[in-house]
């Protein structure tokens, strides 16, 4: 019996753990410089999950403010999608007051 394998391009992105956030902002940053000419340039590239949080689009343009039309036009086009958080929830809080 064939088998289906459907593969879901997305990234989780966690804005410090084991590197301070500055290390991993650029990282982030290298990922989308990347990501973003590529699917304009593919589309068969049809879509991009940018995790479940949008303050990594925040991240990114405060490094590369000139790319909001992009990402903006890519979301819109339902071609990359982004939230609908603004930061992940976090199971490991002290508690749901914190």
């Amino acid at each position: 019996m064939a088998r289906t394998v459907h593969v879901v391009p997305h990234t989780h992105w966690d804005r410090e753990w084991y590197k301070p956030f500055p290390v991993f902002r650029m990282q982030l940053v290298e990922l989308l410089d990347g990501l973003l000419p590529q699917m304009e340039a593919d589309a068969s590239f049809a879509h991009f999950q940018l995790d479940g949080q949008l303050a990594v689009v925040d991240d990114y343009l405060e490094i590369r403010p000139g790319q909001r039309d992009t990402l903006e036009a890519l979301n819109r086009s339902g071609r990359i999608s982004m939230g609908p958080w603004y930061t992940l929830p976090d199971e490991f809080l002290v508690s749901g007051e914190t």
